[in-house]
């Protein structure tokens, strides 16, 4: 696959996992009344990792469906390793949020900057180092 398919691929199911991650906060927020700095933390820290999980799948089924298929043990090694890349951006991604909810910056734009921010370094540590694949100079 081409560089350039990996990447649409990859930002199409990275949007589709913050969806889901805004997707759980609002109801979170709005309709479970997680409304303090506490609730707003711990309902920031579930959302990101049900998306990470939604994002995983995903990537290993179409984004990198071209990566050696890991089974049993080697599956849920793979899944640990994933959430370990993912673990750099969801640090960034809290601590922005957390930081950015002192100074009341709305919370869905303060979900998009963290978001952005991770995205960033994401692609390279999954194509690198979870779904590795012979180099094919593409």
């Amino acid at each position: 696959m081409q560089l350039n398919e990996r990447v649409k691929r990859f930002l199409i199911v990275g949007s589709s996992a913050a969806i889901v991650n805004f997707a759980l906060m609002i109801i979170f927020v709005e309709a479970l009344f997680f409304n303090t700095y506490v609730l707003k933390n711990i309902a920031n820290a579930i959302s990101i990792e049900v998306s990470v999980f939604y994002n995983f799948l995903l990537s290993r089924i179409w984004t990198w469906g071209d990566a050696p298929k890991r089974q049993g043990k080697g599956l849920v090694s793979q899944f640990v390793s994933f959430n370990l890349a993912a673990l750099t951006g969801i640090l960034v991604r809290i601590l922005i949020f957390a930081a950015l909810e002192r100074i009341d910056v709305f919370y869905l734009l303060n979900l998009t900057i963290g978001i952005g921010l991770a995205a960033l370094v994401d692609f390279v540590l999954y194509d690198k180092l979870i779904f590795r694949r012979a180099f094919d100079g593409k």
